[in-house]
This record gives structure tokens, sequence and C-alpha cells, in this order.
């Protein structure tokens, strides 16, 4: 039986590629109309192969790309971190690209175990704390026995509870990340824009943290919620509080090098546990504007970690212990050879996977 041409990956490549349908239908020379192309994408034409050559060429894809059965998820309401000018193109365009990489990890997971080492993200509702966020930050805290202090790295954290961390250049600094929860058989997702400043970075990975361990159903509450999430989780109140009593810039700076999140991370814990006037918090975000800290604060978080290993062992193992060359893990995932370098790194020669037997 002949593999069913699937509508709905040519729709993805084409928000990969940032290419509306009347620009791919001009790529083609018009051999094809717009709406021909829209009854493709929904399923209701099957494409002889050598129109599927063509839009996989005016794609840089395969055309191994868009014969997988498999169903493209839907962004979820309101999951991710991102400022109100992002355009529905870029977004689109990320979220499809995070689509890939999920549909093609998929395929790799088949042959490898991941074994995480601390216990997986719960699901917890809030109304079970009766709304107490930060007590929820602290329970996962316990949960997988962290120290009192900083968190030494969350990427790593995070991928020894079993969670797969994809970190890549989202083109866009108008968003920061955004998570999926395990389903089908597969782990969680946090997807990260690693563009960013690693201080942020980290802020924004406790943040998926915290969607994915209360947010099962999206509430309008969840990104305020996820932001508690996140401070209380990276810097407990017990354990900052006292240091908060002679506050200036300078003293932000100090306590950004120790806990590594940024100033402005710091600041908005400091006026949400009350040790900071409303009059104070306005003050200090006024004097963040004009000194240009809110783009670029002056401490670089340099010394921090923050580099996600999992997908980068799970493409090692592929190409150590079961033999693939690029060109086949290229036909595998219907991506060029060089998109495969670009997205999916390969490093380590013996990754600590267990393969199924």
């Amino acid at each position: 039986m002949n593999k069913q041409f699937n509508g709905q990956l040519l729709m993805l490549a084409r928000q990969v590629r940032r290419t509306s349908q009347v620009e791919l239908v001009g790529s083609l020379g018009g051999s094809i109309t717009q709406g021909t192309l829209s009854k493709i994408e929904h399923g209701h034409i099957q494409p002889q192969e050598e129109l599927v050559d063509q839009l996989a060429h005016a794609l840089k894809m395969r055309p191994s790309f868009f014969y997988d059965p498999i169903y493209v998820r839907q962004p979820m309401a309101s999951y991710h971190r991102k400022r109100q000018k992002l355009s529905s193109r870029d977004e689109d365009a990320i979220h499809a690209l995070a689509e890939v990489f999920r549909i093609n990890l998929r395929k790799c997971l088949d042959s490898i175990d991941l074994e995480p080492s601390l216990p997986p993200v719960p699901a917890i509702d809030t109304d079970e704390y009766d709304g107490d966020v930060e007590g929820i930050a602290a329970a996962i805290r316990q949960r997988w026995l962290l120290p009192r202090g900083p968190v030494a790295d969350v990427s790593s954290l995070l991928e020894s509870a079993g969670v797969l961390v994809i970190s890549f250049d989202f083109g866009s600094s108008l968003i920061d990340g955004f998570c999926q929860h395990g389903c089908d058989g597969l782990p969680p997702f946090v997807f990260i824009n690693n563009q960013q400043p690693k201080d942020r970075l980290r802020f924004s990975l406790a943040h998926e943290l915290g969607h994915l361990v209360m947010h099962r159903t999206p509430n309008p509450r969840q990104e305020i919620e996820a932001n508690r999430f996140a401070s209380e989780f990276l810097v407990p109140t017990k354990d900052i509080k006292h240091d908060l009593d002679d506050l200036s810039l300078e003293r932000f700076m100090d306590l950004k090098r120790y806990w590594g999140v940024s100033m402005q991370a710091l600041i908005y814990k400091t006026w949400q546990i009350g040790k900071m006037s409303d009059r104070m918090y306005k003050y200090y975000n006024i004097e963040m504007s004009k000194r240009g800290y809110r783009k670029n604060e002056p401490i670089e978080a340099s010394f921090l970690r923050e580099e996600p290993t999992m997908v980068r062992d799970i493409m090692s193992a592929h190409v150590g212990e079961l033999g693939y060359s690029i060109d086949e893990i290229a036909e595998l995932f219907g991506l060029l050879v060089e998109d495969v370098v670009a997205l999916y790194p390969i490093a380590r020669p013996r990754p600590k996977l267990r393969l199924v037997r």
C-alpha cells in the first residue's frame, strides 16, 4: 500500500520557511493554483510524485518529510512568553519548527529509552494548594531534593526529570519559550529561545516548568502564576528575604551574581514579598529603564551553564551505537543535511542512553 501524502506537513514546512500559499504557488511558476494547494494541505487531494518533488525543492525539504502519518499539534493557548509585537508569521514559524523537532525526535525515541534520574514532573492543581503557587514551587524543590540556595543548572534539572529541553534560535527576540505536556508516549517538551541572556533563559525555563506542573488546562491567571512559580523556584523567599534590607542597584547586581537571575526578576521578587513599597518598585523600574538595563543589564551571567544535552545524546546514540550516517538521519527526518547539522547537535560518541532491544 502506497504511503499517503500528509497535507498538514506541507503546511508545516511552509510555515517553517515563512512562505505563504501565494508565495509558494509563485515559486512553482504557477503550475498549480492556490486552490489546489489549499486542497492538498487539507487532505482533499493526493499530489502526484512530480509535484511532491517540486514542493520539496521549493521548501528545501526532502520528499520523505511529507509522508509521515503523524498529526500536527496546535499551539496551546497562551502557553508561551511573548511580546505583543510578534507577527503571526514569525509565531507560526517558531511553533512549526518546534513541531518538526517533536515529530523527528519521536522517530528517534522508538530506538532509545530515556532513563530519568529524578521523579517526573507532577501535575498539581493550584486549588489543591488554595492558590499558594509559592508552596507548589517549594514542593517541587523538595520533590527533587534541591539544596537551599540557587539552582545550579535548570536545563540539566529538567532533563533529569524526563523533560526534553529543545534550545534553538527562534529568529525573534519577542518570544522566550513555550512547552508541551507529555502525551502519545512522548515526554514533556520545553522549547527555549537560546538567543536570550542566560539569566533570563533560566527564568523562562522555570516559567515553563510552572506551566507543566500547574496548567494542564489553560486559565486566565496562568502567566502570572507561572512567573510566581519561577520566582519562588529559583529564589526561595526564605533564603533571600534577609538579604533584602539594604537595597540599591549595586545590591541587586551582587544578588544576580549569586542567584543567577536577572536584576529585574530580583526587583520583582523584592516587591512581591513585601520588602519593597509600590513607590520604590516604580522607582527601580524607572531607573532600570533610564540606564538601559531593561534590554542589557550591566552584569553578564556568563558563568551559568544552561546547555541542554539530551538531544545531543539522542543524536549521538544514532550516529555512534546505531550506526546512522548524517545523510541517513536527514532522510529519516525528511530534512536537508545542512538543516540536520544546524538543528541537531552531535558531539559525544557514547551517550548515557539505553537502546531499546
